[in-house]
This record gives C-alpha cells, sequence and structure tokens, in this order.
C-alpha cells in the first residue's frame, strides 16, 4: 500500500520522523552540554521543545482527537493499541510541560542564572520523553504495521 493513499499513516508517518528529528536535536543540545556550550545548548534544546508542540498540536492532538479516541480506544478500550495510547499520552504532556517550563524559565530569566540547579529536571524531562517517545513509536508499529508490510 502506499503511504500517500492513507491519511492517518501519512501524517503517523510524518510526526514519527519529526520526533526523530526532535530526539536528534536533543542528543545535538547534549553534545553543546558536554562542549560547555551552554547559550547554544538552550537554543537547540528550545527549538527542540517548539518543534515537539508544533507536532503535538498539528498532528498529534488532532489524531487522538478524530482517529484514536473514536475508533480505537472506545470501542477496544482494553486493546494493546488502547492502552499504549493511554500510557502515551500523560507521559506525553507531562514531558512537553516540564519541557516548555524549562525553556520559559531558562529564556525569562536571562543567561544561565538558575540552568545547573534545574539539571535533575532536564534528566526527568528527558526520561519521561524517551519514555513516551519509546511508547509511540509502539504505537504506530501496532497501528500500522499491517499497512507498511502488506
Amino acid at each position: 500500500m502506499n503511504i500517500f493513499s492513507n491519511l492517518f499513516l501519512l501524517s503517523a508517518t510524518i510526526s514519527l520522523t519529526l520526533q526523530v528529528i526532535v530526539l536528534l536535536l536533543l542528543v545535538y543540545g547534549y553534545s553543546l552540554k558536554v562542549k560547555s556550550q551552554f547559550l547554544w545548548h538552550g537554543r537547540v534544546m528550545t527549538a527542540a521543545v517548539f518543534l515537539h508542540l508544533g507536532v503535538i498540536l498539528s498532528v498529534m492532538v488532532p489524531s487522538l482527537v478524530l482517529a484514536l479516541i473514536p475508533v480505537v480506544i472506545l470501542p477496544h478500550a482494553l486493546s494493546l493499541a488502547s492502552v499504549v495510547t493511554l500510557l502515551h499520552v500523560p507521559l506525553g504532556v507531562t514531558a512537553l510541560s516540564l519541557g516548555l517550563w524549562l525553556v520559559f524559565s531558562w529564556r525569562f530569566r536571562g543567561g544561565l542564572t538558575g540552568c545547573f540547579t534545574r539539571k535533575k529536571f532536564m534528566l526527568a524531562t528527558l526520561t519521561v520523553w524517551s519514555t513516551a517517545l519509546s511508547l509511540g513509536i509502539a504505537l504506530y508499529f501496532i497501528l500500522y504495521w499491517s499497512t507498511l508490510i502488506g
């Protein structure tokens, strides 16, 4: 099947691709931190958070509301796709909330003031986001594996 013939598969694939780009930005941002380039680290992480926010608002929320809730969750509440979705969503919201808090608390303070004291929150955010990403990848394959190989 052609990926362009299934709107849900296409939007999910675009979303997944953009999330991999977010992951690459996070890795690059971390490498900047290791090199003590803290200002650029903050800028790259800010870009990653806002790209992630854009994907959530433009693809994930509409997909959840228009497809996953009515087609997967409500009629099949105990299915693997439903359970993964119901774990993925709150973890994703938590990661986004923490990411936005970190970005805004950094941007509106100016300089590096307070960044080092929030290091444990940065690690927690990365852990929660990585878990949400893993569940999102699992959900992608649960929903589309048969379409992708067929």
